[in-house]
């Protein structure tokens, strides 16, 4: 595309494997027949499968889990709060790799299209020879996000965990008199003796205790 291209998120240079040239399929959301017609005959042309072909972007997230394409492509000449709302809940719900093609190079909407989860933005004109360079970087992009939230999430669950067995640790020290490396034992032998994760004994220590102080 001539004109602008941001990518989302990182700007580091990655590696692309092979998966960055497999065939793809697509979903293209256009709201000019004619040109949907080019941009998705030059789609073709480097392999990929189209799914289907959407004038707008209502309804997008159900679309998208029910059609299950690997890249969203949206090209608009001036995509509406409606149409980045609808983009976010895809994102929100069910990720993929979304690119948008827009004529216009304003900066307020790049940063609202890269806020609703764009991998990449190409404003300008459309120059179908670099389709493959766009959609290559909007995957890596997107994977490396998608690595990166995952992360994010697996931080957060343990820390919410630790948290819950702490409670649980304090609860037995208090209740028990025991140290806390006994306090600490005691739920791991519990956890070993019924086959529960730590966590969960945790939480039954707490639940229970809930359950005792409801009762009066």
């Amino acid at each position: 595309m001539t004109g602008t291209t941001v990518a989302n998120q990182s700007s580091n240079t990655q590696s692309l494997d092979a998966s960055d040239t497999m065939a793809l399929k697509i979903m293209l959301v256009d709201d000019q027949p004619p040109r949907a017609a080019i941009l998705e005959r030059a789609l073709i042309d480097e392999g990929h499968e189209i799914l289907c072909r959407l004038t707008s972007a209502a309804g997008l997230a159900e679309k998208v889990h029910s059609s299950n394409p690997d890249v969203v492509i949206v090209d608009m000449d001036a995509p509406d709060r409606d149409t980045l709302e609808s983009m976010a809940l895809v994102q929100r719900d069910i990720p993929r790799p979304m690119v948008m093609f827009c004529n216009q190079d304003d900066e307020d909407l790049i940063v609202a299209a890269l806020r609703a989860g764009v991998s990449a933005y190409v404003a300008g004109e459309t120059d179908l020879a670099r389709v493959r360079g766009v959609m290559r970087v909007a995957t890596a992009r997107f994977r490396e996000y998608q690595a990166l939230r995952e992360e994010l999430e697996q931080t957060r669950e343990a820390l919410a965990e630790r948290k819950v067995i702490e409670r649980a640790k304090g609860l037995l020290m208090q209740r028990r008199r025991l140290n806390e490396q006994d306090a600490y034992s005691t739920l791991r032998r519990q956890a070993m003796n019924s086959g529960q994760p730590l966590i969960q004994v945790a939480q039954s220590v707490l639940d229970y205790a809930e359950m005792l102080k409801a009762q009066g």
